[in-house]
């Protein structure tokens, strides 16, 4: 599930607003003709740099899943959590309730904090299979597919995309975006170079 910051940590309120948001229609970005998905991002929370990164990385995994709910959560060390860095969301999803910059997933009791922990990414068929699974307000997601952005020990960023049906995502989507993650990594800010 995705947390404001009040839920995560009772007596913060709702402190924390959007800087500034941009809306990319993730469709005119690569030219394609499919179902158009909006990336959503503000600098509340992120650095612009990982920010950048981030809606670049959504926009790369939005051209094979432009359907789905796709999400880049960064590790926030001030809330002990991930926050959401960048998204696009798939056909109807979008309640206006899940703020780039503002919702965080706590790092354990989720399926993102377990990835993000472990390094293992996370296929998910049937997400009512899944105890650590939490749902977003209002959302209808029935199955997802979480991968790390960096090696186990190392992951700078999860992404994880959600879908309204079960089973909706295969093992050649898992490849993909498992080896699209893996391509992200060198280009996280920060990241050294071997």
């Amino acid at each position: 599930m995705l947390y404001t910051e009040a839920d995560t940590h009772p007596g913060c309120g709702g402190s924390a607003r959007p800087i500034g948001e941009t809306t990319i229609d993730a469709t005119e970005r690569d030219g394609s003709a499919r179902a158009r998905s909006t990336l959503t991002t503000t600098t509340t929370g992120i650095g612009p740099d990982i920010a950048e990164w981030a809606e670049d990385l959504v926009a790369r995994m939005t051209r094979h899943q432009p359907t789905q709910h796709v999400a880049v959560f960064v590790p926030d060390d001030n809330v002990a959590g991930l926050r959401l860095a960048a998204q696009a969301w798939g056909a109807g999803e979008d309640t206006g309730e899940v703020i780039v910059g503002q919702w965080i997933v706590p790092l354990e009791g989720s399926i993102c904090g377990r990835v993000y922990r472990t390094g293992l990414a996370a296929l998910c068929a049937d997400v009512t299979m899944d105890p650590d699974y939490r749902a977003f307000p209002g959302g209808r997601t029935r199955s997802s597919l979480t991968v790390p952005v960096g090696p186990p020990g190392g992951v700078v960023a999860v992404v994880n995309l959600e879908a309204p049906w079960v089973g909706a995502f295969s093992i050649r989507d898992f490849e993909r975006m498992t080896e699209a993650a893996a391509a992200a990594h060198p280009a996280f800010p920060g990241t050294p170079l071997d």
